[in-house]
């Protein structure tokens, strides 16, 4: 296998008596050791090839010259070729780990004994083994410490944002850093958004844009939306593939030329900060800032904004395809509301009580038939028609989710640490 290295274990010395066994004199001088890349990220129930070695390092000391070892699946409900095995000094031997289905951490323990029988030390090999239909939770990196997604199934791709932009690799849960000299010469990436055209966009933590418009594969920096500023800004991008830019004192900024231009939007938008934005199939544009309430509508494409009254504490804009629009109401609970006439009335369909409430950023989310809509503070709910709500899994520690190229799920912990996949074939 690539990327093999070693990963051993030199056991601490003890103290030792004036006749000491031999197993238990000086046990620094041994090593005990599996050769093979620490976490190996595979399917349940595929196979990882192992050696186990011993080695006998004693010098001025008398040493042991074999052991038994005894191996086991201690996490994840695994199977081993090898149960138990004497091995020689020098040498080293064979062994196949097949992963469970109990847990996607997995854990093989090889025990090591003296020929009495006396336990000496233990060495783990650990892996993932990521299971279909089920919540497996990742707490490592690059994508545990995972703050944004896009996906583009038409040209099978899926971004994060990890500290660094990563690209999927061959399975859905194995990541491949994006390197691009123009990447890293503006700071470390925020967030990442892609429009209707494909066009992938990422904005850094000092204030920059950047734009790729060959699927992730070169970059082009766009022009600063806020010249005088080095630190970041909220951004969107809408459904009429324009973008969008806000920071706190400054202009709502938009651009609809892929970020070579920006200019500002009429009314006092920047009142009311930058939440999400939709163009309706009628030309007319939707606005919602980051505040309670604040839906506005355009009939000349941003020039005026006229106030539309929403029910309850509003916080989240969505508009389908269909110019359905949903407002998403938060205080002491989470309401939903539809419209089919263009805001002019609005209609509960849901509502949930979160365990606590917080900004919602990629809420709706569709693969096939179904919308899976995320809740921070509650979980996810399932629904084909918008109207109609299931509870899907309720987690009171997600904070976002995005669903990948493939239509696997991924959630996000509001610890910023871990993430969920959910590999679906129902």
């Amino acid at each position: 296998m690539s990327n093999k290295y070693v990963i051993g274990i030199v056991i601490l010395g003890i103290m030792a008596s004036c006749t000491p066994d031999p197993s238990q004199r000086m046990l620094e001088n041994y090593n005990f050791s599996i050769d093979n890349n620490n976490e190996d990220r595979l399917l349940a129930g595929d196979t990882i090839d192992l050696k186990f070695s011993f080695q006998n390092y004693s010098v001025n000391v008398a040493g042991l010259d074999s052991v038994r070892v005894a191996f086991d699946a201690a996490g994840g409900g695994g199977n081993v070729s090898l149960q138990s095995a004497y091995i020689n000094a020098g040498d080293t031997m064979q062994l196949e780990w097949q992963l469970g289905e109990e847990s996607v951490k997995q854990v093989l323990r090889g025990s090591v004994y003296d020929l009495n029988g006396n336990y000496m030390a233990h060495v783990n090999k650990s892996a993932y083994g990521f299971r279909t239909d089920q919540w497996d939770a990742i707490d490592v990196d690059p994508d545990g410490g995972m703050k944004d997604m896009v996906s583009d199934p038409d040209h099978n791709l899926t971004l994060i944002i990890s500290d660094h932009l990563y690209r999927q690799g061959e399975n859905y849960f194995n990541w491949n850093k994006v390197e691009s000299p123009v990447l890293n010469s503006v700071g470390v990436p925020r967030t990442v958004d892609i429009d209707n055209n494909g066009v992938i966009y990422v904005s850094t933590w000092k204030g920059e844009m950047l734009k790729s418009t060959d699927h992730a594969q070169s970059w082009t920096v766009c022009t600063k939306p806020y010249p005088d500023r080095e630190y970041y800004f909220y951004n969107y991008v809408s459904n009429d593939n324009s973008l969008w830019a806000f920071v706190h004192d400054y202009p709502v900024k938009r651009s609809v030329d892929g970020g070579e231009t920006w200019s500002e939007p009429g009314g006092n938008l920047s009142d009311h900060g930058l939440g999400d934005v939709f163009r309706l199939s009628n030309g007319k544009l939707l606005y919602h800032g980051s505040d309670c309430c604040s839906l506005y509508m355009s009939d000349d494409d941003g020039v005026s904004w006229t106030h539309i009254p929403t029910p309850g504490n509003s916080h989240k804009l969505f508009v389908t395809g269909n110019d359905e629009i949903i407002i998403v109401s938060a205080y002491s609970r989470i309401d939903i509301y539809l419209s089919t006439d263009y805001g002019a009335s609005f209609e509960k369909v849901h509502g949930v009580s979160p365990q606590f409430g917080t900004s919602m950023h990629n809420t709706f989310n569709r693969y096939d038939d179904f919308w899976y809509v995320l809740i921070p503070g509650y979980g996810i709910l399932k629904t084909y028609d918008l109207v109609n709500y299931e509870r899907y899994w309720f987690n009171n520690d997600l904070l976002d989710l995005f669903i990948d190229h493939n239509g696997v799920l991924v959630a996000k912990d509001w610890d910023y640490k871990t993430v969920y996949y959910r590999n679906n074939t129902e």
